[in-house]
Formats: structure tokens, C-alpha cells, sequence
């Protein structure tokens, strides 16, 4: 014989959390028995598997079992944004397939993580769906969480701009489906999914309600071109807690431009093999940013090879050169200053030579104050948190829009 025991019978109240379905705790006959002597432990025993990890999520994942039938669009049929090469290996990687053999492994490694790509679509769904395969088994990282790692973030454009709408993470599965938001109303919308910064995707698809529709939606404004964003793990978004909150992300919706993430962690230094690679692209703004990869003396002899090649191809494209950010710590410890406060020294030296020599189409982006001074906007004095992301996208908004009136 089995006994059924929920909260209610126990007298005990439902979590604030916002669990809404019944949870109850089978119990052997021979505990059952005991309950009647211990309603106390019994009350405790159906607590401990509430509050459980994870709990709530499954749970809540028993919902979709009544959720309405949804249909599944690839999400190559819509309009995938963020691709410098339409000629990459797998439809998600960054860089071209001829890349390959051509940078080093390391960066042909991570040239397979999807940061920066996003899916633009209209639908007038009122439930938005993912689901996802990713190609790598780890799906977070020790100052990175699974949800920025291997997840996706999605977000509507409304009253003008861009908002947050909904986001999921994989949840130990490499191939996850997951609710983006439920509960819209049916109107239309003009939609925006980050893909995962730290991971590649073989396949997404976007599912909505059986009646809803989901299109590619209109081109963005004639002949505005993409910023295309170079530089370390900061560029490629280590720390952000989700996609949407890498600062190169956070700048696009802010001058509604779509850009190309070409982030290389721990692998930025301005190889020209990089630099010819950036040199067959066509963006509105160059926005440089390698330093903290790069040793004061790599910063004087490869920087200025790299702009001198951006600039044969590209003599009048915006160039943004970006400081190494000042750490976290950097006012208590001023000894971590040495190294790439002479970085930061040889890269404006090489700002201001060009800028006498008549390339007026350069711009410079301080680091000091970059992430606030407050010591709050990293989660490793090195990398940003999504609060240092915030500051960083504020701090270089100015210059970027100064840089896309000049390219008009």
C-alpha cells in the first residue's frame, strides 16, 4: 500500500516562489504509518522535495505538456544577422572556411562559438519557443554560467527600441527546448535571439503556436552596414550573464546597427593573418579592441601593421582603438597598472602618429573609466560583469555614434 501526501493536506502553505502545481511525495506504506505519529516530518519531508534544486524547474517544465501544439522553423529560413562570410564550415562559425590552416588553431577553435550571430524575425505569436543543439559538451565556464555560455537570449523591438523579453539556457542537455515567453498578445512583432557566446550551434529553430506566424521581417535601413568588433574574451562577451549583455550587443540595439563579433578569447594580438581576414569585410565602423591579449611591445610592432593593412583596403572606414580597461581592483592595487598602462601608452602614441599623418577617420576610446570606478563591474577584476558591460556600451556610445555620422 502507497500513501499520497501533498502540502494541503499537511496544512502547510505553498511557497512564495511562484510554484503553481501540486507537488506531492509518495511514501511507502511503512512511512505513511509514521506520518500519522510525525505529521511534523511529514510536513518536513514534502518541504525538503519542494525546495529541492531544480525542483521548481521540473515542475514547471510539466506545464508544456498542456501548452498548445507549436511548429518549428529552422531559423536559416528568417534572417540570421552577424555573419562576416557567408562561406564558413558550418553554417553557425565566424570566420570562412578558407581561415582554416590559414590562424592559428586557437582561434580557428573558437572562430566555432556562435557570439554575435542573432535571428531577426516577425511574428505575431503569442508563445516563442527555442530549441538548440549545441556542439560542445561544456556548457558553462568558472566565471561564466551556462545561461551566457550555451544559451539563448531573445528581445522585441518596441516603442522604438530594443527590450528584454525572454532567454533560456540548456539545463545539462546539449540539445535543448525551451519557452523563450508565453502569454503575449497576438500582435505583430518584430523580434531579436541572440545565439550562445562561448559555444557553437549546429541547428536552432524557433517554434511558435500552430496558427502564429514567423517570417523573415524587412530589411534594416538601406545601406547601413555592420560594426565589426575585434579583440579578446571581453569582445566576445566573458562575463555577461546572457548574450544580449555583451557590450558589443548591448551597442548595436542602442544605434540599431547590426554587428560582427569577432572576439578571440585569450587569442586577440593582431596577427596579420587576422588582419587580412578583417580587411575583406565591409562594415561601417572598425572597432579595435585587443589590448588586454597583447604585451606593450606586441601592441608597437603589430598594431600599426594592422591598421595599415585595414587602411589599404578601407582608406575613409571609421576606426575605433580601445584602451585596456583599468581592472577592478586597480585603485588599491596600483601595481597591476605596469603593464598595460604602457599598453595603453604605445597605443595612443600610434593613434596620434596616424592621426599627423592625416587619417582623421580614427578614433580613441580611453580605458580608465570604462568600468566605473566604484570596483563593481567585474566579476574577476577582469571581466565585466553585465553591470561593466552596461558602463562600457555607455562609455563608447558617444565616439560610435560620432564615428557612424562620419561614415555616411
Amino acid at each position: 500500500m502507497q500513501t499520497l501526501l501533498n502540502l494541503a493536506e499537511l496544512g502547510v502553505a505553498a511557497p512564495a516562489h511562484g510554484l503553481t502545481i501540486g507537488l506531492m511525495l509518495k511514501l511507502e506504506s511503512r512511512e505513511a504509518r509514521a506520518s500519522k505519529n510525525q505529521p511534523g516530518l511529514a510536513a518536513f519531508l514534502c518541504l525538503l522535495a519542494l525546495l529541492r534544486p531544480g525542483a521548481e524547474l521540473r515542475a514547471a517544465d510539466q506545464t508544456t505538456n498542456s501548452a498548445p501544439p507549436f511548429r518549428w522553423i529552422d531559423a536559416r529560413e528568417l534572417c540570421v544577422e552577424g555573419k562576416g562570410w557567408a562561406d564558413t564550415r558550418q553554417f553557425y562559425d565566424r570566420l570562412p572556411a578558407k581561415a582554416e590552416g590559414l590562424v592559428r588553431d586557437a582561434v580557428w577553435n573558437l572562430s566555432h562559438d556562435s557570439a554575435g550571430l542573432a535571428i531577426r524575425f516577425v511574428t505575431d505569436a503569442t508563445a516563442l519557443s527555442a530549441r538548440w543543439t549545441l556542439r560542445k559538451e561544456v556548457l558553462a565556464r568558472p566565471n561564466m554560467a551556462e545561461s551566457g555560455v550555451s544559451g539563448v537570449d531573445l528581445y522585441v523591438h518596441l516603442n522604438g527600441g530594443w527590450r528584454w523579453l525572454g532567454a533560456a539556457r540548456p539545463e545539462r542537455t546539449m540539445t535543448p527546448e525551451k519557452h523563450l515567453t508565453t502569454g503575449m498578445s497576438a500582435e505583430r512583432r518584430e523580434c531579436l535571439l541572440y545565439l550562445p557566446l562561448y559555444n557553437g550551434v549546429e541547428k536552432l529553430e524557433i517554434g511558435v503556436p500552430r496558427e502564429a506566424r514567423c517570417e523573415a521581417p524587412p530589411p534594416r535601413s538601406k545601406g547601413r552596414k555592420p560594426i565589426a568588433f575585434y579583440g579578446t574574451s571581453i569582445v566576445q562577451g566573458c562575463s555577461a550573464s546572457r548574450p544580449g549583455m555583451a557590450y558589443p550587443a548591448i551597442l548595436s540595439r542602442h544605434v540599431d546597427c547590426t554587428f560582427i563579433n569577432l572576439g578571440f578569447s585569450g587569442n586577440a594580438v593582431c596577427e596579420p593573418e587576422i588582419g587580412t581576414l578583417l580587411a575583406e569585410l565591409d562594415p561601417a565602423v572598425y572597432v579595435l579592441d585587443p589590448l588586454p591579449n597583447m604585451t606593450p611591445q606586441a601592441v608597437a610592432e603589430r598594431m600599426p601593421g594592422l591598421l595599415k593593412t585595414l587602411r589599404a583596403a578601407h582608406p575613409k572606414t571609421p576606426i575605433l582603438l580601445v584602451e585596456n580597461l583599468e581592472v577592478g581592483d586597480a585603485q588599491v592595487t596600483p601595481s597591476r597598472r605596469s603593464s598595460y598602462a604602457q599598453s595603453n601608452r604605445e597605443l595612443r602614441h600610434i593613434f596620434e602618429q596616424c592621426r599627423r599623418a592625416g587619417d582623421h577617420n580614427l578614433f580613441y576610446i580611453p580605458g580608465s573609466h570604462l568600468l566605473g570606478d566604484d570596483g563593481e563591474g567585474t566579476v574577476d577584476r577582469v571581466h565585466p560583469s553585465d553591470l561593466g558591460f552596461l558602463r562600457m556600451a555607455q562609455e563608447m556610445e558617444p565616439p560610435l555614434r560620432r564615428a557612424l555620422r562620419q561614415a555616411r
